[in-house]
């Protein structure tokens, strides 16, 4: 495959983040006065493994313009079919969603049968509460999965064909000599110095390259106990996503208030503040007078020292020492 059909990744083991070269299809003139395909390092940094995400999770056929146009999926297509894209107005909305809409019905197949492949995998590898998987790593999962599967029906794991190699951005030659220094002392900096960059040639290598990644877990992928989707997190102890589901609110904001008011259940300091709330409340009710101005006091406070407790900003010694003193 020519050069500028390749895709390059660059890895940043330390902040779990990759940068992606990609040969696009859009517009560029050679000095030849040739049409080419472009090519562009992205200048955000993404999580590893987030291309895979959306491509296991996304609707293929919405997202076929990002596929086919972004994400190197391009690279499986035959010379016409490129040619054809390229021939294409690409400010014609209406012409090219009608071929993103041909080249999706082509593959469409495929691409769900690819999609299909890397969700078993990932189910087995990560998710499975199998006893005698338990204290197997993912990868070493994957080899019990290979062992037991027929691989005709995993065709995504022949595509394993990838370079690694070590490389100086060429970039730092262009760069002021202090910007450069800070910039390397800048660990969140994910452009300069010497990278790992693995080397691939198409789409099926890319994905299967961000699953080893995965497995590997350069990035730890979750399945959120709120939603129950696929999300990405740098810190394994995560079980919730931050994808707002309802409300606004993400899930992780109400899964976090939901195991809170689950675990408070068996609190004593809870049910201390529960039982004085209801003796408070009663007096008020039967008796008024300053009994309902007590009453009124400890809402307010007791609602302040409850989420203090609820935040640990408090421990719950603290709180149930000021909940007897009431």
């Amino acid at each position: 495959m020519s050069k500028e059909y390749k895709i390059e990744i660059y890895i940043n083991e330390q902040l779990k983040e990759e940068q992606v070269k990609i040969p696009m299809l859009d517009y560029s003139v050679n000095d030849k006065g040739n049409t080419i395909l472009d090519t562009r390092i992205y200048e955000y940094p993404n999580q590893i493994g987030i291309m895979l995400l959306d491509f296991i999770q996304q609707d293929l056929k919405e997202f076929s313009n990002m596929i086919f146009r972004y994400y190197g999926f391009h690279t499986l297509l035959t010379e016409n079919e490129r040619h054809d894209l390229l021939d294409s107005d690409l400010t014609d909305t209406e012409e090219l969603n009608l071929k993103m809409d041909q080249l999706y019905n082509k593959y469409k197949a495929e691409l769900e049968s690819y999609k299909k492949q890397i969700i078993n995998i990932i189910e087995y590898c990560i998710f499975n509460e199998n006893e005698e998987l338990k204290t197997l790593t993912p990868l070493d999962k994957l080899t019990v999965f290979c062992n037991e599967s027929k691989l005709e029906d995993y065709t995504i794991l022949k595509y394993n064909q990838f370079s690694k190699q070590i490389k100086l951005n060429k970039d730092i030659s262009r760069a002021d000599k202090n910007d450069l220094i800070n910039n390397l002392k800048d660990k969140n900096n994910n452009r300069y110095g010497i990278k790992e960059i693995y080397e691939i040639d198409n789409f099926y290598n890319f994905l299967f390259l961000e699953l080893y990644f995965i497995l590997q877990q350069k990035t730890y992928l979750k399945k959120c106990k709120n939603c129950g989707k696929y999300f990405l997190t740098t810190n394994s102890a995560v079980i919730y996503c931050n994808n707002t589901f309802e409300d606004n609110k993400t899930c992780r904001e109400i899964g976090a208030s939901k195991v809170f008011s689950k675990n408070l259940e068996n609190d004593e300091a809870y049910n201390l503040y529960r039982k004085t709330y209801k003796r408070k409340q009663a007096l008020a009710k039967n008796k008024g007078g300053n009994f309902e101005m007590d009453y009124n006091k400890f809402r307010y406070q007791g609602k302040d020292k409850k989420n203090a407790y609820k935040l640990n900003e408090i421990s719950k010694e603290e709180f149930m020492e000021w909940l007897n003193k009431q």
